[in-house]
């Protein structure tokens, strides 16, 4: 979108006989440079991040809002939710970022995270669903999954007991 005001620049049109038009073009701002440059890096959006947490706590990148990026994640009590990345840092280490395939890609899971956005957190339906959800379009938790298996075991080797 452009803006037309009547300044700065004189163009004269030769249809328009000695008619003098003065037009000034004002790209829209796209980043208000005013603002202090974003703190963290830019992740690209959609971005599966995965923290320290010792069950595996995963976000999803999100876009910049203001002068700074998002994530969206599922927290017991919030449920799922956007928050800055900069306030989710300070909970949680980021060790690793698995990037969008492409910026389509990037695009569906933020949506895919977005529409997950009110749901409360379960342990069956925890950060990680909501992360892979968004991501791989199925939701997935290795620790659930890690836990179902040594309770099966659990539970296998009480019975051959007797």
């Amino acid at each position: 979108m452009l803006t037309i005001m009547r300044k700065n620049v004189r163009e004269y049109n030769p249809e328009i006989a000695g008619v003098q038009l003065e037009l000034s073009v004002r790209p829209p701002m796209l980043l208000d440079l005013r603002q202090p440059a974003p703190t963290f890096p830019l992740i690209p959006t959609g971005s599966l991040i995965q923290t320290d947490s010792k069950l595996g706590h995963e976000l999803i990148a999100g876009p910049l809002v203001g002068n700074q990026q998002v994530v969206g994640h599922k927290e017991p009590g919030p449920g799922a939710h956007p928050e800055y990345i900069g306030n989710a840092v300070q909970r949680y280490q980021v060790t690793r970022v698995i990037p969008p395939l492409s910026n389509e890609h990037g695009m569906v899971s933020w949506q895919r995270m977005e529409q997950q956005f009110g749901d409360p957190w379960a342990t069956l339906d925890n950060c990680q669903h909501a992360a892979r959800k968004a991501y791989y379009g199925t939701p997935n938790s290795p620790t659930v999954t890690g836990f179902a298996v040594v309770a099966g075991l659990l539970v296998l080797w009480l019975a051959n007991r007797n």
